[in-house]
């Protein structure tokens, strides 16, 4: 009988052991195996100890065979036999604890022993998965990045690898519920071909997605030019690979390939800047001004910003590039008791716009005084304190001190990760977490699309993908910020998406020009906030008595990359000037205002060109 009870305890202990390796959380099931372990441990010397004293007495072979009885009871084992006659045994309740106690023991063996070899076996299986398919290469474990690689794996059918020198198992379940896996050799952290051969990384098809998402930037730059340098050792062509890097500043540019060593695609990102970017994209300025029939504004644009750090730095990059419109005036007001704290990168700006800087805090009676006196003309008041409680209390002063039954301006309330909107009507609305890394391929489609339609008219017969894939990363950036104002474009022209899609498109007349002067302060904008400066005619002058004397191919006269300065950030009336005079250098047929007009001819294309990749498999259109 004791042997069947021994049997029927020891399939259960084992069944049970699996069913918890495969269905309860880690952290929950050391627990158990913690417990069982000391409880069975405990247990068996108080009940082995007690039998032996009992039946033998106390002598050194009954406490040697009371420890080796109590070894047994973690090998499946028992000695009851020996120890039946002592009186604690003949109680039943006591009896069940005792066998108990042989369960809990095995229970924690066999559930050690099951995943150990079930890790193994599950370990080898997901590394030859890693050999096949496209894979994800995450660099830097915490809950975003473990995020991204869940969706990775589920929506697009990625294996996932994380690599990360400071490794926290507390994401290990969630690493494993979708198969991910988490290599932590010496040849992993250093990103080298050792590795890569490892992953089957080799030329050919196989896609590569890079993921540098650690909080370091310079730590991700550092990972991701070793990998790049092994990748090129190894001979991957740029085209089968993507990197997604964090923080990596201005210096992303430089990853990037074009007609030689590189990633094939680069999204940088930096969580300040993408934070604000949402924002804009889902609150553009231009719903905050009226638009008359032509497409000219009626209203001047101003807008005050609380909080001159990372993030309101952030906000006014995003206000300019998508706050300029023909007609209206663009005016910030920049409250921050040290405002040009890291601002003297973007001199341009400053000099270009109407920004003025008030060293007073947005909870200062000047703050106030200053609302007083502004307010009908103010059209949106941001809060990038940095902290979003402050934030949220000086929002509830503002619209406590807002008039009462008056049209009030918006409030944006915006930190690192998330922002919070409160319309004119006090309805709030939050932003999702900022814990998710951003779908670029669909943030890019549009973009990508825009680049498409500039390359077919120059004679290009390659694929959007290819033709992507030849576009510097400036000129991404530049087509990105395109396809974000376009919004603004139809409102100014007072169509609906569906209704140039029906073909209420192109507008012509005084609307086409008013569209496409906009479409220039636009573009002089995203320049500004990139670092260009205007050329002066001198310098102008200059480049061209070099383009005489015979410059590189490629060279331009108008544009001087290292230097950062652009002779076309100049009014739009100006621009056919600049046009003859280039022309009559070159020999060519620029039309500067031409290019803008094409800006706004095109939009029904792209918007056409997206809707049609939106129905084509995800990554179709894609690098």
């Amino acid at each position: 009988m004791a042997s069947s009870v021994v049997m029927i305890l020891a399939l259960t202990a084992i069944f049970l052991a699996a069913v918890l390796n495969l269905a309860v959380d880690s952290r929950l099931r050391k627990g158990l195996n913690r417990f069982s372990l000391i409880f069975a441990g405990i247990t068996g010397i108080f009940f082995y100890g007690y039998g032996y004293a009992w039946n033998q007495g106390l002598t050194l072979i009954s406490m040697i065979r009371a420890l080796l009885a109590v070894s047994r009871v973690f090998a499946g084992g028992n000695d009851l036999d020996s120890i039946r006659s002592a009186p604690l045994f003949q109680n039943p309740v006591i009896l069940s604890i005792f066998w108990l106690a042989h369960f809990l023991a095995f229970y924690a063996v066999a559930s050690a022993a099951i995943a150990a070899v079930g890790q193994r076996v599950l370990r080898t299986l997901r590394v030859t998965r890693l050999r096949r398919g496209p894979l994800l290469l995450v660099y830097g474990i915490s809950a975003r990045s473990v995020e991204y690689g869940r969706h990775r794996a589920k929506e697009d059918r990625y294996s996932v690898v994380f690599v990360d020198e400071e490794y926290n198992s507390v994401f290990d379940s969630a690493i494993s519920a979708f198969g991910g896996l988490v290599e932590k050799s010496s040849d992993a952290l250093a990103g080298n071909t050792k590795f890569l051969k490892h992953l089957n990384i080799r030329p050919g098809k196989r896609q590569l997605e890079v993921a540098a998402l650690k909080a370091d930037g310079r730590e991700n730059l550092n990972y991701t030019r070793a990998l790049l340098a092994a990748m090129t050792e190894a001979g991957i062509r740029p085209e089968q690979t993507t990197l997604i890097a964090e923080g990596v500043g201005a210096e992303a540019a430089d990853l990037q390939a074009l007609g030689g060593e590189g990633y094939g695609n680069v999204h940088a990102f930096d969580e300040t800047a993408l934070t604000a970017r949402r924002a804009i994209r889902e609150h553009p300025p231009c719903e905050l001004v009226e638009f008359d029939e032509t497409g000219r504004a009626t209203g001047n644009l101003q807008t005050v910003i609380v909080g001159f750090g990372a993030t309101g730095r952030a906000m006014l990059s995003q206000m300019i590039m998508n706050g300029q419109f023909t007609g209206s005036h663009f005016r910030a007001d920049i409250f921050d008791p040290a405002p040009l704290n890291g601002f003297l990168l973007h001199r341009p700006l400053t000099e270009r716009y109407d920004i003025r800087f008030h060293d007073q805090s947005g909870d200062s009676a000047a703050f106030y005084a200053f609302l007083e006196e502004n307010l009908p003309d103010i059209r949106l008041i941001i809060l990038c304190t940095e902290n979003g409680e402050k934030n949220l209390r000086t929002a509830e002063d503002l619209r406590a001190w807002f008039p009462r039954g008056g049209k009030n301006p918006p409030i944006l309330m915006a930190t690192r990760e998330e922002y919070r909107w409160i319309d004119a009507e006090g309805h709030e609305q939050q932003s999702e977490e900022g814990t998710d890394i951003p779908d670029f391929d669909e943030l890019d489609a549009m973009a990508m699309q825009i680049n498409q339609i500039y390359c077919e008219e120059a004679g290009s017969r390659a694929s959007a993908k290819e033709n992507w894939q030849k576009c510097s990363y400036f000129d991404r950036e530049s087509n990105r910020a395109c396809a974000d104002f376009y919004p603004a474009v139809l409102r100014a022209a007072g169509k609906t998406e569906e209704q140039v899609l029906a073909g209420e498109w192109p507008p012509a007349g005084e609307t086409l020009e008013n569209l496409a002067r906009t479409e220039h302060l636009r573009w002089c904008a995203y320049q500004t906030v990139a670092g260009y400066a205007p050329m002066s005619r001198e310098e102008w002058e200059r480049r061209a008595e070099q383009y005489r004397k015979g410059a590189d191919p490629g060279y331009r006269i108008s544009r001087d990359r290292e230097k950062r300065l652009q002779a076309c950030l100049i009014p739009w009336e100006e621009l056919e000037d600049l046009s003859r005079r280039e022309n009559a250098v070159t020999g060519g047929q620029v039309d500067y205002p031409q290019m803008d007009r094409n800006n706004i001819l095109i939009l029904s294309r792209v918007l056409k060109a997206r809707k049609e990749a939106e129905g084509k498999p995800h990554g179709s259109v894609s690098v």
